[in-house]
């Protein structure tokens, strides 16, 4: 289940964290907020690679497409060790957004920043993938969110990017994911 931890749960050790969220499975539901993950980064005062992986198939959640209005911020949150990021099944609803801002702006040491719109992986295995086939399968409204996912971080991620962070965005396939 999911719960984010309350102000005096710490993990004072914890230098690399992988969360998975299944939001079908009603898990994480579109009630749930992925902005609330930012309270794991702050019980994590050591930690330095932060990967959560959302595992959908179909974006429930508000778009920031649809309502870019007032984006929330936390302020005093500082995550200074983290250099490395990944969110896999980066999709463009408006907390998912608000929370790679927040990373962006808060955490000091972030030298990487992965943003994956569509869960089937790394661009370098889905060519290898070709050689063989075609990439993994994605739902019709997964592939429409993955290009809605590219457009958000365009919009809204691309100009809070710091010179000092390396920015990579896994786009939808241009032969298997094509809309």
């Amino acid at each position: 289940m999911f719960s984010t931890p309350s102000a005096p749960l710490k993990f004072f050790h914890l230098k690399h964290l992988d969360i998975c969220l299944a939001a079908d499975s009603g898990i994480f539901s579109p009630n749930s907020d992925y902005f609330s993950l930012v309270f794991f980064l702050d019980a994590c005062p050591i930690l330095e690679i932060f990967r959560p992986k959302v595992i959908q198939t179909r974006m429930k959640h508000v778009s920031v497409l649809q309502d870019s209005s007032h984006l929330r911020q936390i302020p005093g949150l500082r995550h200074g060790n983290i250099k490395k990021v990944e969110i896999i099944g980066f999709c463009s609803a408006k907390s998912m957004v608000e929370l790679t801002c927040h990373i962006l702006e808060n955490a000091t040491s972030l030298e990487c920043l992965t943003l994956d719109t569509i869960s089937g992986g790394i661009d370098a295995y889905r060519l290898n993938r070709h050689k063989f086939g075609k990439c993994f399968s994605e739902g019709r409204h997964m592939v429409v969110e993955a290009h809605k996912a590219v457009l958000a971080i365009e919009r809204h991620v691309m100009v809070k990017v710091p010179s000092t962070v390396k920015l990579n965005v896994i786009k939808p396939c241009s032969r298997c994911h094509v809309v």
